[in-house]
């Protein structure tokens, strides 16, 4: 069969393709994430969209609806969790046991939307709710015009009345810039459109006076232009207009932000907050942890930084420690770190075999791991998710399957 012939056979197979039921509650989760700060008498709005999720889709498990594949990004998070769970017989702190109860329900979300099989027409529709969370994301940040006070004019960011951290909510714009990029890339229709959102994108974040927002999107857009675009010529094409692309930022964004945030990302006000103290609590934390060999083999216990900073000789105002690898080793010891780490390898690589542009987002998120912690962190389950996910065609059995047929 001649190249021209195998495109026309897989785009009419990508026409009969059909959007099953599983994608259609995977994208409703997806498109749920900036609600999670909103609270209800029964938990977050999430966790309600979740539980049904949950429920829907293990049914359909157990039916034997839908082709699954378990890969080592499933693997290696079950042992992480596993040991979270198992940690509880050592330190049940109240934190620790909502924490950890979390991270089952989490699980089981991720393994749920992420073990099934889904074809071309359904990824493509995944990336769209994904373009859909960045567009109410905008305009959250567009409504949001309160700020944190006079000396300090960030906006606060408010979803139905519900405040949101500046950071977090940064990292709901990971995936909706990088698929743009993809998109503009790829040629698609409305690359003015996936422009435009890029543009309101970097002004929502520059808005919440988010550095690490800033860092790690910018990160992860730069690494997806050096790993995920194969042509040279291209690469240096986007390149060039990356640059021109920033320098609009710097001179027609910017200059719109009030005179306060714009110090906020000056190399001298990251050097005299020293990270908005996060340095203080980083040495803190290792010094704290190191201290005892007990400490480094298992750890305090999920979330037991609140007890230590507050108890330290000089009190630190956080109770968390900003950094998600400080966290993990202060919480859970070489081991857990060790854990986490082949977490984040086997996100990082899996990937790059069938879709680099959801590489490139973990390694954003990892950026972000600077200021957050990722225990129940819903950006990081979702993109890893993402991560995980495979798709009709690219699974070594159909690419065998497809060279058979070639010969």
């Amino acid at each position: 069969m001649t190249e021209s012939g195998e495109t026309m056979a897989s785009e009419d197979i990508r026409k009969r393709e059909k959007i099953s039921f599983d994608c259609i509650m995977a994208c409703l989760y997806f498109v749920c994430l900036p609600l999670t700060v909103i609270t209800t008498p029964f938990g977050s709005m999430l966790k309600l969209v979740t539980m049904p999720t949950v429920a829907v889709l293990s049914l359909r498990l157990l039916m034997g609806k839908s082709r699954l594949s378990f890969n080592y990004i499933h693997f290696v998070y079950i042992i992480y969790v596993i040991y979270t769970v198992f940690q509880l017989t050592m330190f049940a702190s109240e934190r620790a046991i909502t924490t950890t109860q979390d991270m089952v329900l989490g699980l089981l979300t991720f393994l749920l939307i992420s073990l099934r099989v889904y074809n071309q027409k359904e990824k493509e529709l995944l990336e769209r709710i994904w373009i859909l969370v960045g567009v109410i994301c905008i305009v959250v940040a567009l409504a949001s015009n309160e700020v944190v006070s006079e000396i300090e004019e960030r906006a606060i960011i408010r979803i139905f009345g519900f405040e949101e951290d500046q950071n977090q909510f940064c990292s709901y714009f990971i995936m909706p810039v990088l698929i743009s990029i993809k998109r503009i890339v790829e040629k698609r229709r409305f690359m003015i459109f996936y422009l435009f959102l890029i543009i309101l994108i970097m002004y929502s974040i520059l808005k919440t006076g988010s550095r690490g927002g800033l860092i790690g999107v910018v990160l992860g857009a730069f690494a997806y232009i050096m790993i995920g675009i194969k042509s040279f010529k291209v690469r240096i094409g986007i390149c060039i207009s990356a640059v021109i692309f920033a320098f609009f930022v710097i001179l027609v964004v910017f200059p719109l932000m009030p005179e306060t945030v714009q110090e906020r990302y000056s190399i001298e006000s990251v050097a005299e907050d020293k990270g908005s103290g996060r340095f203080e609590i980083w040495e803190y934390l290792m010094e704290y942890t190191l201290d005892k060999p007990e400490r480094i083999i298992k750890g305090s216990g999920v979330l037991s930084s609140y007890q230590i900073l507050s108890e330290a000789p000089k009190p630190f105002k956080n109770g968390v420690a900003h950094n998600t690898f400080v966290q993990v080793f202060s919480d859970q010891g070489l081991i857990g770190i060790i854990l986490f780490a082949f977490g984040v390898f086997a996100c990082l690589i899996r990937p790059l075999k069938t879709e680099r542009v959801y590489s490139c987002a973990f390694f954003a998120l990892m950026a972000f791991s600077m200021s957050l912690t990722f225990y129940v962190f819903k950006p990081y389950l979702n993109i890893m998710m993402m991560c995980a996910m495979s798709f009709k065609g690219q699974l070594p059995e159909d690419r065998l399957k497809t060279l058979r047929n070639k010969e």
